[in-house]
């Protein structure tokens, strides 16, 4: 049966009209509390959310806030400011450090040990590699993304002038590395920070072209697998050192004909072939505020030289200037004869120098003293000795320095510099010394000259000279093999004459062996 509808008279739908809207302007009662749960004092406003509202979610494609990425993580503080926590690092840059030049180098602490790849190296362009060693660099932001660009150098014309515009125009610069910005600006500072991890896990350098020239095999850096050995952060300089994993995922086997030329074999004095690990120290420092004056070369003398060409006057039909290479040394007292430098040069003989040669080293740095002497200098040079107690690496830009090293298949020393191409004004210096000179030249002579692979692969004086872009027999230091030569004929007097290798006598042509040495190596590093 159906429900019969109730029907409502005019009058009566008047009064329910007029009583809805009474009730709807009353104001509506208070909830009562909950059963058992009476109202407490400071309870929120009835209606009012219990917690606030999450915040919004990034954006797709934006950076996290700056306070959630670093959260935890301990600041450093520094030229770049450093973020650390566990096994990542974050740079951070402010606003008026982008575009604005500052000197970046890096150098191989460790690496193999044979057929070139040496540690305790100063980076610079020998043997196949595409890295100068250092650069004039800036950051630059693009939207989300920071790249850190090597400035082109070499031509330039006066800031401000059309002819700067066009010389800009017509030569690039290079891109070294880049990475993402990794957090929102810094809500106060505007500072970005970007992950160190991104920034400098890959092959920045260009070491793979040294690998492959001495093993003609595919080795790439595993990022997966590398790490930060070491983080120094000072005012005056920024220094990140890297364990880089070099792998190939399988050894080729050797042809079934042997070939006309013989082919490199695998890596040696690893444990494993497939795998070895090399150490990157990246160097962030400011520039000298003031370039240092500009010496002119003069062909007559032997200088190394910085080589610029300057297009702001085309009075001139040569437009490539020359200026030596120097440290900047400036009296104390300018008026007097013979002064001390308000800043000497310091060289700082690293720890793992063997304490028995390091008297030897320190005597061949300072002889330099007697030359600098004659052109009103006193002290010019100073030595000191690292020790345990000391917190830094000789193989940061700070720190010009003397390092042991030894390769299983060659014996050299070294004394590269790298400058202010402004200027010619060296910022730094690490001479590499290889233990076959304190333990005598027949290792150098019987293992590494005879046998026509390692003399194929084992760097020559004029090979680095010619991959450094000279021509053979200019600026190739023959000091190498005459040396050895001489030592050579002096421990085969002494073994003539009955003395034992260990005695007096071997020690202490042993010793003024390492002093000379050091000596030669020292006139390269102040520009020789």
């Amino acid at each position: 049966m159906r429900k019969p509808v109730q029907k409502l008279s005019l009058s009566g739908a008047v009064a329910l009209a007029i009583a809805s809207a009474a009730f709807a302007q009353a104001p509506a009662p208070a909830p009562k509390p909950a059963q058992g749960d009476p109202a407490k004092p400071g309870a929120p406003a009835a209606g009012a959310p219990a917690t606030p509202p999450a915040a919004a979610p990034t954006p797709p494609g934006q950076p996290k806030p700056y306070k959630d990425v670093l959260k935890d993580a301990k600041a450093i503080p520094g030229y770049f400011t450093l973020h650390q926590k566990d096994e990542k690092v974050w740079i951070e840059i402010k606003p008026d450090q982008f575009d604005k030049p500052f000197f970046f180098s890096a150098n191989i602490p460790r690496s193999v040990g044979e057929r070139g790849l040496f540690g305790g190296q100063m980076g610079h362009q020998y043997m196949g590699s595409p890295f100068a060693g250092s650069h004039m660099a800036k950051w630059k932001k693009i939207g989300n993304h920071v790249q850190l660009i090597a400035m082109n150098t070499e031509f330039f014309a006066k800031a401000g002038t059309p002819q700067a515009q066009f010389v800009s125009e017509s030569f690039s610069d290079s891109l070294i590395a880049s990475a993402p910005v990794a957090a929102a600006a810094h809500p106060d500072t505007k500072a970005v920070v970007i992950e160190g991890n991104a920034l400098l896990f890959g092959d920045v350098v260009g070491y793979a072209t040294q690998i492959e020239m001495a093993y003609r095999m595919p080795f790439a850096i595993d990022a997966r697998n590398t790490s930060f050995s070491r983080v120094t952060n000072t005012e005056a300089l920024t220094s990140l050192q890297v364990n880089a994993h070099f792998a190939v995922p399988k050894i080729s086997p050797p042809p079934l004909t042997p070939p006309p030329v013989p082919t490199p074999p695998p890596p040696k004095v690893t444990p494993d072939p497939r795998s070895f690990f090399v150490g990157f120290q990246y160097n962030f420092m400011p520039l000298p505020v003031e370039p240092m004056a500009g010496r002119p070369a003069d062909e007559r003398i032997g200088h190394f030289t910085v080589d610029r060409v300057d297009y702001t006057e085309d009075t001139s039909p040569k437009v490539r200037s020359y200026v030596v290479t120097r440290w900047r040394l400036e009296k104390k007292d300018p008026a007097a004869a013979l002064s001390e430098p308000k800043k000497p040069v310091t060289y700082w003989i690293d720890k793992n120098v063997p304490e028995k040669y390091r008297a030897s080293v320190k005597a061949g740095i300072l002889e330099w003293n007697k030359a600098f002497e004659k052109v009103g200098y006193k002290d010019a040079i100073v030595v000191k000795q690292q020790t345990d107690k000391d917190d830094f690496d000789t193989m940061d830009a700070g720190h010009a320095s003397v390092r042991w090293f030894t390769g299983s298949n060659v014996g050299f020393a070294i004394g590269p510099s790298h400058v202010d191409p402004r200027s010619g004004e060296i910022l730094d210096a690490d001479i590499g010394m290889s233990d076959v000179f304190g333990r005598g030249a027949r290792r150098l002579r019987a293992e590494d000259t005879a046998h026509p692979l390692e003399v194929a692969t084992a760097p020559r004086a004029a090979t680095i000279a010619e991959s450094m872009g000279y021509r053979r027999g200019f600026l190739a230091c023959n000091y190498m093999g005459e040396s050895a030569q001489q030592l050579e004929f002096a421990m085969d007097l002494l073994e003539a004459r009955g003395l034992d290798m260990s005695s007096a006598e071997a020690d202490e042509v042993a010793q003024a062996y390492v002093k000379d040495v050091i000596m030669h190596e020292v006139g390269h590093t102040l520009g020789f």
